[in-house]
């Protein structure tokens, strides 16, 4: 019996510094598994399909290295991206703080596509005030959406959001702007 075809295919980015968890976050939705890796070298790519609006979407998922050797070869990986997720550490501040460089590189190669702002690793403590990420989320007109791979908390949910927002922009919707 023949496959469905897909109606969309999605590039969708991972941005962020190294050990965010970037690679925990793309294992764990496709995968539904965690392994032990080391540092992403370069890029991994992904694939999976999933059923959003009754559409059968093609996500191919790229998640990038975030050692700041790789920046030159950010704009590249993130060409004809369809939408973006910034993960940072909630126990590292300096991971937020760079989200600028990221979403620079990002938007110059893309252009001015949706990017979920991603909290991760909510099972241990932050070191972050919860205001002022609020507010850089915001200023993006991005949602906030925090996340832990290791305990699977809104894993599916960041990547169900990211793509309503793609599908939304396709489709000439406004996207709600939403805090979870």
């Amino acid at each position: 019996m023949a496959q469905r075809q897909h109606d969309y295919v999605h590039k969708i980015v991972f941005l962020g510094d190294t050990g965010v968890g970037k690679t925990s976050l793309t294992q764990r939705y496709v995968y539904d598994s965690l392994s032990e890796m080391g540092r992403t070298i370069g890029a991994i790519l992904h694939v999976k399909r999933v059923e959003i609006r009754d559409l059968l979407n093609k996500l191919v998922i790229w998640d990038l290295g975030g050692q700041e050797s790789f920046a030159e070869m950010r704009e590249q990986y993130c060409s004809e991206a369809s939408g973006a997720f910034f993960v940072f550490d909630r126990t590292r501040s300096e991971t937020l703080a760079n989200y600028e460089k990221w979403l620079t590189a990002l938007y110059a190669a893309a252009g001015k596509v949706p990017v979920v702002f991603v909290e991760n690793k909510i099972d241990l403590e932050s070191e972050l005030d919860p205001q002022n990420v609020i507010k850089i989320a915001e200023s993006h007109a991005s949602r906030l959406i925090q996340t832990s791979a290791t305990e699977n908390l809104n894993v599916d949910l960041a990547f169900k959001y990211l793509v309503e927002a793609i599908l939304a922009g396709i489709k000439g919707e406004d996207i709600q702007v939403m805090k979870s």
